[in-house]
């Protein structure tokens, strides 16, 4: 008289004492005195492949044949899934194993050793009832975490600032005001609506920011984004609707499936600003945000593209219209923050966006061979692996964080666990893969572009190109495309009256082969800097109306406001100019190559 006995838990911190020692008792009853004990700490929801305890029963049982009987406590101790049990009813049959349920003292085969019609129906309605109960906790958890948020209780989450948590009557974490901090924000409304002590009548936002930093505000203040955002907390106001939106982790393009799972919640906050301050405010944002230019109304070419030498920002366009003429420029998008870099220098959008265009071109029948170089199929192969590898990752990523919800959904039902350092951990971690996952995104749009790029038409890029170059630049969306097609990174190492000296760095497709390498059965993106070419630029504007273009693959460093090395030599930017036809007296300047420029049409 063998038996085996299954026990499974679902998380780490439930024991397996009482359930495995009502087993033992309940088999010793029924006159079994030798037992093969399998416990497990898992899921109930888990497919059949991956059940440890189930499968280590089916290894046990074929090594071991004198062991017919499983015993467990209850259906759900199995599985919850209905379709994995009925696998496990297959087996049981199949096998001619006798399977008992001591909570309900079922039987799977009669004393004839057959399965009765009765015994199976009952096997299928207690697998049902140990779906549904399931179904119905999280459902009742739902329900209760709602009404709980409702009436201020249980607020996961960052603390909205102006508030502080603490231990309310039911045990659970509410909300009260932290007085200084709900001061600041009351004070901040009030300096959107009615100015700032009388001195400043309309304050920006920016404006508000830099006197937050003046008078030693908290340093969440301290960030033009967040005063935005604090402005338009709703929750200020004593009651706030979510509306937060993650990624599916089924979704994969059918449309029985969202891509985004979407979950509100009705929470209830100490009031801080009364509604009607509330509303005045949104309508002022809203006229503000009207009436205010925005360079997103426009198409930047070199948007992201130009780095300040200063402190590492992104230049911004600044888009003028003067007297009828387009005075458009960049600068540097620290130039005027709450703490500027000290880098006041504009350049001519018209004039630097031209000038990387005129790059592209000459370039653009060197860069469409070195494409042509790798054969189409065996380049769109590889990046089509390397696609496929990326895709497998964001799964992976995305099922990191499903386990770290139901982590947190486990920790919140035990009474002993302390919750908020498991949320701050949840968040850090959160955060992480959503930065991750923007990066696989970014890099799984390049890769769809690069493969457009491998399927066009007769896969001659070149002709392509120059069948619609009118159409090209007469266009700034389709010459955006194409910039960002070849351009990673412009930086300006001298602008002055005279000359401009531009250093652009290329996207390198003739290294398409080298963009991956095979390790492990997976494809590795390589350093970004194996995949890039350098250019520098000249810009001769001695003649205002006639600019001359120099190129070179050799890095132009300035030296002065009039000179500039290249290789180890060093020249007055004039001589070098003269000096370029004479290539025996300086080889070096055989890098150097004349180009023609031309203004863009669109300006």
């Amino acid at each position: 008289m063998k038996a085996i006995l299954l026990v499974r838990v679902s998380t780490k911190i439930q024991n397996y004492e009482a359930q495995t020692h009502d087993l033992i008792q309940y088999a010793k009853s029924k006159g079994y005195e030798e037992f093969k004990i399998i416990e497990t700490k898992e899921t109930g929801f888990a497919n059949l492949e991956v059940k440890e305890g189930t499968n280590e029963m089916f290894k046990f049982h074929e090594e071991n044949p004198d062991y017919k009987t499983v015993f467990a406590t209850e259906l759900s101790r199995i599985s919850r899934r209905q379709s994995v049990l009925h696998q496990i009813k297959e087996w049981f049959i199949k096998k001619k194993v006798q399977f008992y349920l001591k909570d309900t003292n079922y039987s799977l085969f009669d004393d004839n050793g057959n399965v009765s019609p009765a015994g199976d129906i009952m096997f299928t309605l207690y697998g049902f009832f140990a779906e549904q109960e399931m179904a119905q906790k999280k459902t009742r958890f739902k329900r209760s975490k709602e009404l709980l948020m409702e009436q201020g209780y249980s607020i996961a989450g960052k603390t909205l600032f102006g508030y502080k948590k603490v231990m309310g009557e039911l045990k659970k974490n509410t909300l009260v005001e932290d007085d200084i901090n709900a001061d600041i924000v009351k004070t901040i409304y009030n300096w959107y609506l009615n100015g700032i002590e009388y001195k400043i009548k309309n304050p920006s936002i920016k404006t508000i920011t830099l006197e937050c930093i003046k008078r030693g505000f908290p340093v969440y203040t301290h960030s033009k984004r967040n005063v935005n955002k604090l402005l338009k907390e709703e929750g200020y106001t004593g009651f706030k609707i979510t509306n937060n939106k993650r990624k599916n982790p089924n979704y994969s393009g059918e449309k029985n499936e969202e891509k985004y799972i979407t979950t509100n919640f009705k929470i209830k906050y100490p009031q801080i600003i009364d509604r009607d301050t509330f509303d005045l405010v949104q309508q002022k944002l809203l006229s503000n945000n009207t009436n205010v230019e925005k360079s997103s109304k426009h198409t930047t070419l070199l948007a992201k593209m130009i780095k300040c030498n200063y402190c590492g920002s992104h230049f911004n366009a600044n888009y003028r219209i003067v007297n009828g003429q387009n005075k458009s420029t960049y600068r540097c998008s620290s130039h005027s923050s709450a703490k500027p870099c000290g880098n006041t220098q504009t350049i001519s959008m018209a004039m630097i966006d031209s000038a990387i265009w005129n790059l592209i071109k000459t370039d653009l029948e060197l860069l469409a061979e070195q494409i042509k170089i790798n054969d189409p199929e065996t380049a769109g192969t590889n990046y089509k692996k390397y696609l496929e590898a990326l895709i497998n990752k964001k799964f992976e990523l995305q099922k990191e964080f499903d386990n770290e919800l139901k982590s947190l959904e486990i920790i919140k039902k035990s009474k002993n666990a302390n919750i908020d350092d498991f949320l701050l951990r949840f968040e850090q971690n959160s955060t992480r893969i959503d930065k991750e996952l923007g990066k696989i995104d970014k890099e799984i749009s390049k890769i769809k572009m690069l493969l457009n790029v491998k399927q066009s038409k007769n896969n001659d890029f070149v002709n392509v190109i120059n069948k619609n170059l009118d159409r090209i630049e007469s266009s700034k969306e389709l010459l955006k495309d194409y910039i960002n097609l070849f351009v990673d990174l412009i930086r300006i190492e001298l602008h002055n009256n005279k000359y401009t000296i531009l250093n652009v760095v290329l996207k390198n497709y003739s290294k398409v082969e080298r963009y991956y390498f095979k390790k492990s059965n997976d494809y590795i993106q390589i350093n970004d800097a194996e995949l890039e070419e350098l250019n520098s630029i000249l810009l001769d504007k001695s003649q205002t109306l006639s600019i001359k273009m120099y190129k070179s693959t050799k890095r132009f460093v300035p030296t002065g406001d009039n000179s500039m090395r290249i290789g180890r030599f060093s020249f007055p930017i004039p001589e070098m100019i003269k000096e370029i036809q004479n290539v025996n007296k300086f080889p070096i300047l055989k890098e150097v190559k004349r180009v023609e420029f031309s203004k863009l049409g669109v300006y």
